[in-house]
């Protein structure tokens, strides 16, 4: 893909990928020192809709298209990713429908995974992120969620009204490792968050971590497969025993 974007200088994407593709690719573009996109110099990067996204896609930028103005065209609804909103046809839903409904409901359509990126749900409607290609298919097909009846109709990313929920917390750590955190976050043991980085299920911004003695930085989003996320705030100081007092935002 890079090669056709280097080659004609026009966009080119891949569908929405996991974490871990995500990272796997990530590390594949720095290796083979292809450029990241900034203003004025084509190269790529990942966008899924909104700055939060898990699931994202993976873009090669044309010189003439920067990532702020890639940004600006999938929010206002003319870029490659776009949003479809789900709500109930008539007097609503009578127990709200879950993540794992509304992805059920699109892959019997006969969507690949690779089409569809994060689902924000609320307990009246859902806001899915998909290829801008296949949205006019899902308004049309998509007509029930676990029984009920509901209508789909895309909107541009800027008019979802899910924004992703989360928690301030604050609590003592022995250091700002990445093992740390995790434990303090996830009420896990030391050993127990050490274990989830060496299976490899623990992200930074999109990237595998790989060393349990990682520190992020403040800002920086923890994944944790099958246990959530959150974003690490920095140290606020220490303890009378020397333990450092650290914030976070954890995802609800």
């Amino acid at each position: 893909m890079w090669g056709r974007t280097e080659r004609g200088d026009y966009l080119n994407h891949t569908g929405f990928l996991s974490l871990d593709l995500r990272s796997f690719a990530s590390a594949q573009l720095i290796r083979e020192k292809i450029p990241a996109a900034s203003e004025g110099r084509a190269g790529w990067l990942f966008a899924g809709g909104f700055p939060e996204a898990d699931r994202q896609a993976l873009f090669f930028l044309p010189s003439y298209t920067g990532p702020e103005d890639l940004a600006r065209e999938i929010a206002g609804g003319e870029g490659p990713i776009t949003c479809i909103r789900v709500k109930a046809a008539g007097t609503g839903f009578t127990k709200a429908p879950t993540h794992r409904d509304y992805l059920g409901s699109l892959m019997n359509l006969g969507i690949t995974r690779e089409q569809i990126g994060d689902i924000l749900c609320s307990e009246s409607e859902a806001y899915v992120y998909a290829i801008k290609e296949i949205a006019p298919f899902i308004c049309r097909e998509l007509t029930r969620v676990r029984n009920v009846a509901v209508e789909a109709s895309e909107v541009p990313p800027s008019a979802c009204t899910l924004g992703a929920k989360t928690e301030t917390g604050r609590g003592s750590s022995a250091s700002e490792r990445i093992d740390c955190l995790v434990s303090l976050v996830f009420h896990l043991s030391r050993s127990q968050a050490q274990a989830l980085v060496t299976r490899e299920k623990v992200f930074a911004d999109g990237r595998l971590i790989t060393s349990a003695s990682y520190c992020p930085t403040a800002g920086e989003r923890i994944s944790v497969r099958g246990y959530g996320k959150f974003r690490y705030l920095g140290a606020e100081g220490q303890t009378r025993k020397g333990r450092l007092l650290v914030s976070y935002e954890r995802y609800v």
